[in-house]
């Protein structure tokens, strides 16, 4: 049996328990994650928390939707064991029940189908680079433009660092491509405060690139969480571009943990861009899926 738990009436030890044993391996779906990016969210549970679905929601004109919040790319079903599809069709229907409209990303375990003509599901690409491998095989899956741009970083005088805090990351992010996005203040206190909890709890890695005294040309923020790394956050300076410092950043990255770690999630990206960046070091396509319910009063429902 399904139901809708209210924030107050979780068991917090069963639902991370069983976040922890779904077989996605990703944090995103943690209640102390969930509680650094949002600040409302519910969860239908399956019997005793054999599955569960956070759902961060908020609420405009008096309406309750569920959504997508900051610094999470995939939420949807986490199971101890693998459903079947009439469960997660249960779990759709309950969605339905609670909210008028639902824009949410579900994990590449959960295959869903629209119910009606109120649902609309697409197709999400995902790029991750299968590690636990020596350096050298995972090099040997880099395309051939990838290999020329690290051997001209051989005669390039970058320094490397692991002590920077996620502040330097978003500032320098905000100073460039922050300004031509324009995102709120929420993303970046939402973003930082994430950051923060995941290297309070040894959870996450910062790498940054300086080319010179105080001259900060990329940055990436990591989460490394059982065996799976992410590639949350980055940031790069119009220097750092032209240097195609990342390019040097990421594949240092590699060298250090590519046989301690079992994937590297670059998160995306749906931009053909990053997409074939990530590409160019081996990753492989994987996919998941986007889900709309919308079931919004005439006139409010043609404007979502």
């Amino acid at each position: 049996m399904i139901n809708y738990r209210e924030h107050h009436s979780i068991d917090i030890e069963k639902y991370n328990n069983c976040v922890q044993r779904n077989a996605q391996k990703i944090p995103y779906a943690l209640s102390w994650y969930l509680d650094s990016v949002c600040e409302q969210w519910d969860c239908l549970v399956l019997n005793d928390y054999d599955a569960v679905w956070p759902l961060p929601f908020r609420r405009k004109l008096g309406i309750k939707y569920f959504y997508r919040p900051f610094a999470i790319q995939q939420l949807g079903v986490f199971s101890k064991q693998t459903l079947s599809e009439d469960q997660i069709m249960a779990f759709q229907q309950k969605i339905s029940e609670n909210c008028r409209f639902a824009d949410v990303y579900l994990n590449e375990n959960q295959v869903v189908n629209p119910l009606s003509y109120k649902w609309e599901v697409k197709e999400q690409t995902n790029l991750v680079l299968k590690l636990k491998r020596s350096y050298q095989d995972v090099y040997k899956g880099f395309n051939s433009n990838l290999k020329r741009k690290l051997k001209k970083h051989q005669q390039t005088n970058f320094d490397l660092f692991e002590s920077d805090g996620p502040k330097v990351l978003i500032d320098l992010f905000n100073e460039n491509k922050g300004q031509e996005l324009k995102l709120s203040s929420e993303y970046y206190r939402s973003l930082e405060k994430a950051m923060f909890q995941l290297l309070h709890r040894g959870l996450a890695k910062v790498f940054t690139i300086y080319g010179g005294p105080n001259q900060l040309l990329a940055g990436v923020f990591f989460i490394e969480y059982q065996g799976r790394s992410i590639f949350l956050f980055s940031a790069l300076s119009p220097m750092g571009k032209d240097l195609d410092a990342m390019t040097y950043l990421i594949n240092e990255y590699l060298i250090y943990n590519s046989e301690r770690l079992e994937e590297l999630d670059f998160e995306g990206s749906q931009q053909p861009g990053l997409a074939r960046f990530y590409a160019s070091f081996g990753a492989e396509a994987r996919h998941y899926n986007y889900l709309k319910y919308n079931n919004l009063p005439w006139p409010i429902s043609l404007l979502k």
